[in-house]
């Protein structure tokens, strides 16, 4: 019998996916990452409140539950690039590299050598096999789709992939759990960024020159007032810059660590006809005409899209894009699959 582990992450969805696959008959064991949230900066989320809700849910349905330590991969995989990232006036996804790096890479990795020949998440999200190709593809809850925090998984990694709840919506699965008298029925989503409510704060303990003031400048160089730390901003932000008058409304347009500088403009400077993605993914053969997501929950933008060298796509739009950020993932769908997608590096008007 195929044996499955399930991520448990203490909250409903991971819940309800170990329960589903148990009343399909699969063989099931849990397992939880105990990341070392709280030492990094004090938080709850993924610790050992998560771990002590895991284990009473698989308690409930009769499952073992195991606990591995991922610590040092999430340190070293998530945290630290994202401090890194935010210090050189980027703006970077962490569930992104987290899924691809640690949750379901290194994880992966590890609940294999448990003796799981897949493993199961909680993710909004679903694989299609089409000749020999496992795909990854938005859930049908349109609202509760995560597949593109999951665009960078691989593909030998994805042909081990369940998604449970790929086809349920988010009140079925709450149903559910309350049908079933599952403990974490009744739980909160978790926040997007679970390892800190503060990133600025996280970034001044290793770079703090990123929180240093400096010049907020126009277009043209001149001086609008002061900044108070380029990790306080990102590219787009409009709230928050404490300017005015009739020469207004100002939006984030570049951070400038080598200046120190903050960059701002009008919001039509935002708008882009073209992007280059790096360390990017493209799952099919030659230029194509896609669907670009720029961001989470965004609605999708018709591109071309074309390779242009390794790990290299260039993304042309068929009309000006605003809200484009360095550093952000840029995800690529036809209908509802994922075809590649990469991260920005660098744009033009």
């Amino acid at each position: 019998m195929t044996r499955t582990a399930v991520a448990m992450s203490g909250g409903v969805d991971s819940s309800v996916a170990a329960a589903l696959l148990l009343e399909a008959g699969r063989d099931v064991f849990g397992v939880t990452m105990r990341l070392g949230l709280a030492e990094i900066a004090g938080r709850q989320c993924c610790g050992e409140e998560e771990v002590l809700h895991a284990r009473r849910v698989c308690d409930m349905l009769g499952i073992e539950h195991v606990v591995v330590d991922m610590a040092e991969e999430f340190r070293a995989e998530v945290v630290e690039p994202f401090v890194d990232a935010y210090a050189a006036g980027l703006t970077p996804n962490p569930c992104v590299r987290c899924n691809e790096r640690v949750k379901l890479g290194a994880f992966a990795e590890r609940t294999r050598r448990l003796g799981a020949d897949e493993l199961a998440t909680g993710h909004y999200a679903r694989t299609v096999s089409e000749d020999g190709t496992v795909w990854l593809e938005r859930a049908a809850d349109a609202a509760k789709d995560q597949s593109y925090f999951l665009y960078r998984v691989v593909p030998d990694v994805l042909e081990r992939l369940v998604f449970p709840l790929g086809t349920l919506t988010k009140s079925e699965v709450r149903a559910r759990a309350h049908a079933l008298g599952l403990p974490t029925a009744a739980r909160r989503e978790s926040q997007e960024v679970c390892f800190t409510d503060d990133h600025a704060a996280l970034v001044a303990h290793t770079h703090p020159e990123a929180l240093t003031p400096g010049p907020m400048l126009d277009a043209a160089g001149r001086t609008l007032g002061t900044h108070r730390g380029l990790a306080r901003y990102t590219v787009g932000q409009r709230k928050g810059l404490g300017l005015g008058g009739p020469e207004g409304p100002f939006v984030v347009i570049a951070l400038d660590p080598g200046r120190n500088a903050l960059v701002l403009g009008p919001p039509a400077a935002l708008d882009r006809t073209a992007v280059t993605l790096s360390d990017a993914i493209w799952r099919l053969d030659g230029p194509a005409t896609v669907g670009a997501q720029i961001r989470y929950r965004a609605t999708p933008l018709e591109a071309t899209v074309t390779p242009d060298g390794p790990a290299r796509l260039d993304v042309r739009f068929s009309a000006p894009a605003r809200g484009l950020a360095p550093g952000q993932s840029v995800v690529l769908y036809q209908g509802d699959r994922i075809v590649g997608g990469g991260i920005l590096t660098a744009s033009q008007p």
